[in-house]
């Protein structure tokens, strides 16, 4: 009896071994077979968005469900076609389906719907705009030049579209940093080739004591003037027509921000770019570079790498850079104590901070 205990119990123990300890790995993971497809498909789903903002479904749909039927009239759209996009855009997470009814979610209304005060449409349809671009990506990368203009190149409808997308995207990573940058002491922001203004928005509501100066082209401007009106913020965010290129900074600021704006132009231009802005800081001032940059090993993440791809399309000298590289032109024009500010989630910038020597 007792030796059939003691084999019931080493049997018992091998069935045990057996079942709930993980197995050593033979080798590699087994391959996706799907992987390859869904890279190559990946902008049907973009597609899908843009056609949806196009027709204006997620305004359509403020506050009430429509069936497919009522929303193709409404559209003037083929009630096949428009119900084959729906079920589409449900499945992508930005709109729920219910007995036939169509509705927006908690996504699609807060940045899909216009008079939101996160909406974002302005940013999808920029990028719609581009996709006649990135069809030509095989040319730019065999010339190694763009394929198409600068949004001021092309027409006042374009650069609007550009700038208000521009807009959209900020106000998110405004309200970030305004909480994660201190400004206490600081007087006077410039803003170079600053677009909306947003940033100047966002960190003068927090920094009652601050007021900011965009520096862009005078056709930018005239936008930005709208958009910083309708904050009510026209008397502390001035206007400062110029080109980053060619014009002076001007004097007399204790913290400039260059924002998404290094990935557009060559490692020369970037250095001058630093210069300037140095030659604009006061001794003690600070400066504050924002860009989406790539790791030190410049393998990812993939979002810094694609827009690096999106400046090669677009400009004859951009590309995506690395925190590092960043950090060494920054302390190569003067700036001291450079550092990467930990900004809160879920931004997916990185921000570098440096100051000025003291005199």
């Amino acid at each position: 009896m007792k030796k059939r205990a003691q084999a019931k119990k080493s049997t018992l123990k091998k069935v045990l071994k057996k079942k709930f300890v993980p197995k050593k790995k033979s080798g590699s993971a087994p391959l996706d077979p799907m992987a390859v497809m869904g890279i190559s498909s990946a902008y049907w789903q973009s597609k899908v968005l843009h056609t949806a903002v196009r027709l204006d479904l997620f305004t359509r749909l403020k506050g009430r469900g429509a069936t497919a039927k009522q929303l193709a009239a409404e559209c003037k759209a083929d009630p096949r076609g428009l119900e084959i996009l729906l079920v589409a855009v449900v499945s992508l997470g930005l709109l729920s389906q219910k007995k036939g009814l169509y509705r927006n979610n908690k996504l699609s209304n807060a940045f899909l719907v216009k008079g939101s005060p996160t909406f974002q449409g302005g940013i999808v349809s920029m990028f719609d705009s581009w996709y006649p671009a990135w069809g030509d990506l095989h040319d730019a990368v065999v010339k190694g030049a763009p394929v198409v203009g600068k949004p001021h190149d092309q027409g006042p409808e374009a650069l609007r579209n550009y700038i208000y997308g521009m807009h959209y995207r900020a106000l998110g990573q405004g309200n970030l940093l305004s909480k994660d940058i201190n400004f206490s002491g600081r007087k006077h922001l410039l803003d170079v080739a600053g677009g909306p203004g947003t940033f100047c928005i966002k960190f003068c509501q927090a920094n009652p004591a601050l007021k900011a100066t965009v520096l862009d082209l005078p056709q930018t401007l005239e936008i930005t003037s709208e958009i910083v009106g309708s904050f009510g913020m026209a008397e502390r965010i001035a206007r400062r027509p110029g080109n980053y290129l060619t014009d002076s900074f001007g004097k007399g600021y204790d913290c400039v921000l260059l924002s998404s704006m290094f990935n557009q132009e060559s490692p020369k231009i970037i250095k001058k770019i630093l210069k300037n802005a140095y030659r604009a800081i006061d001794p003690g001032g600070m400066i504050l570079v924002q860009d989406q940059m790539l790791n030190r090993e410049k393998t990812g993440p993939s979002l810094a790498a694609l827009i690096g791809v999106n400046q090669l399309i677009h400009t004859p000298g951009g590309a995506a850079y690395s925190e590092k590289e960043v950090s060494e032109w920054m302390g190569n024009c003067g700036f001291k104590k450079v550092k990467t500010v930990k900004l809160s989630e879920p931004s997916p910038f990185v921000v570098l901070m440096g100051e000025k020597p003291k005199k």
